[in-house]
């Protein structure tokens, strides 16, 4: 007979005094000494296990069709015996599942996603995350060019999908033509002409479906205070009220009632007057309404977009009488008030975008700096462009990236990635262009249209596929 024997086995807060047999005393033993060795950051074969796990670019921007450098996985504390990745790397890219080590060439745009990296060992695993962004170069493709090439146009998406451009300068003077590209066929048809030839004038499209073509130059710079409505299903243009002022280069918002708040602007001809009031537009009545506020400062050319919610408008930049304004300003768009902010930015022609998540991002033709307003915090955060563009495109798309193209002198197109706040290079265009205009098509891709080079229209529309 055997007498019994002591041992000890491990509670998570106690040791436990109890009596067991030989065979459950040895299995004590070795699950005890398991839990010492693995406590003490080992294994069963003696090899030390991970205690951290690193990348060498933890956040990366990838390039479609581009072979990434290697992302090596970087272990402290010991090894692992197999990595995984949730979710799913991008499209193009693989996962080493022994070293952890990334490779590949992406074949799909990808907002920054967050990934999860896993590195297994006896004792357990060790995570960390990784923050990966694929953007794209895109391609443009020569199409069908319009009837008369001019700049200073309006470009303008009807209900249907297609898009209707209106006036501009053409062989020498301000323009009555309106033609419509349909995007399915590639082709142009026109339109009905406008009532007033008009150059440099804005354009919204109506909750209706109708095009409000409004401001402008006539012949001589002299400008224009009329209105007009083009009714697509008719194919006909209607005289609306006129502005209280005459505006070109003043900026226009549909606002979330459906009226149209326009701001600023100058008038000429030369010596030019700038303006600092604004007026509201009711396409049930066709009558515009002088707002009771003035901007803080009289500007045109300025960079004018809603923040979220619809009751401000971020008016920032711009020229007036004195050169460029380097203030910004947060208009109520019931006209009851305006607040002047910092911005510090400057340039003669200024663009803007509203961005997927509600901050602004504006350009200018001063540099190569753009800044991007968050309403949130009242801030501007500046990136840089690869290049300094005078009258170029701006265009949102559809993934949230913004296309920025041409300008004077310039074939070159750049992208936006709001992410990582980075400009990448683009695909450049075909033909060199300034003063076009541009519009997002229905399947994602950008229309852009004639421009001029040296005072010349170009002759030539292109399609960018991003």
């Amino acid at each position: 007979m055997v007498d019994s024997a002591m041992a000890y086995s491990i509670a998570p807060n106690s040791i436990v005094k109890k009596r067991t047999g030989p065979a459950a005393w040895l299995r004590t033993l070795a699950l005890s000494a398991a839990a010492l060795l693995a406590a003490c950051g080992g294994n069963h074969s003696g090899t030390p296990t991970a205690t951290a796990l690193t990348y060498d670019t933890p956040r990366a921007l990838y390039v479609v069709g581009e072979s990434i450098a290697t992302n090596h996985a970087r272990l402290s504390g010991g090894s692992a015996s197999a990595f995984t990745v949730s979710p799913a790397l991008p499209s193009g890219l693989t996962l080493d599942t022994l070293t952890g080590a990334i490779t590949g060439t992406p074949t799909a745009l990808q907002r920054e996603t967050s990934h999860t990296v896993s590195a297994s060992h006896p004792a357990g695993s060790v995570q960390t995350q990784l923050r990966l962004t694929v953007t794209g170069r895109g391609a443009w493709t020569s199409v069908a060019t319009v009837p008369t090439p001019r700049h200073y146009a309006t470009l303008s998406r009807l209900p249907d999908g297609r898009q209707l451009l209106a006036g501009g300068y053409a062989l020498g003077g301000p323009s009555s033509e309106a033609d419509i590209y349909d995007p399915a066929s590639g082709s142009w048809s026109a339109a009905a002409p406008m009532l007033v030839a008009r150059a440099d004038p804005a354009a919204v499209v109506l909750a209706d479906g109708r095009v409000l073509v409004f401001g402008g130059d006539a012949a001589g710079f002299s400008t224009l205070a009329s209105a007009e409505l083009y009714d697509p299903v008719a194919n006909t243009w209607t005289a609306t009220g006129s502005m209280n002022e005459a505006r070109t280069r003043h900026s226009a918002r549909v606002l979330t009632d459906g009226k149209v708040l326009v701001v600023g602007g100058f008038r000429g001809p030369a010596p030019l007057s700038f303006s600092s009031t604004a007026e509201v537009y009711d396409p049930a009545t066709g009558t515009w309404t002088v707002l009771p506020t003035p901007l803080s400062s009289a500007r045109a050319q300025h960079a004018a977009q809603l923040l979220p919610g619809g009751t401000t408008l971020l008016v920032a930049g711009g020229v007036n009488s004195g050169g460029f304004v380097t203030s910004a300003e947060l208009y109520a768009v019931d006209g009851s008030a305006t607040t002047p902010i910092a911005f510090g930015g400057s340039g003669n022609v200024m663009l803007s975008v509203p961005l997927d998540d509600g901050s602004v991002l504006v350009t200018s033709d001063a540099g190569t700096t753009a800044w991007r307003f968050d309403p949130h915090t009242s801030t501007w955060t500046p990136s840089t462009q690869n290049t300094g563009r005078l009258l170029p495109t701006m265009t949102l798309l559809a993934d949230g990236r913004v296309l920025l193209a041409g300008g004077a002198g310039q074939t070159t197109a750049e992208i936006y990635n709001p992410d990582l706040n980075v400009w990448t290079s683009a695909a450049s265009m075909a033909h060199v262009r300034q003063a076009a205009v541009a519009s997002r098509l229905d399947n994602g891709q950008v229309l852009v249209v004639s421009g001029s080079v040296a005072g010349v229209e170009v002759n030539s529309t292109e399609r960018y596929t991003p």
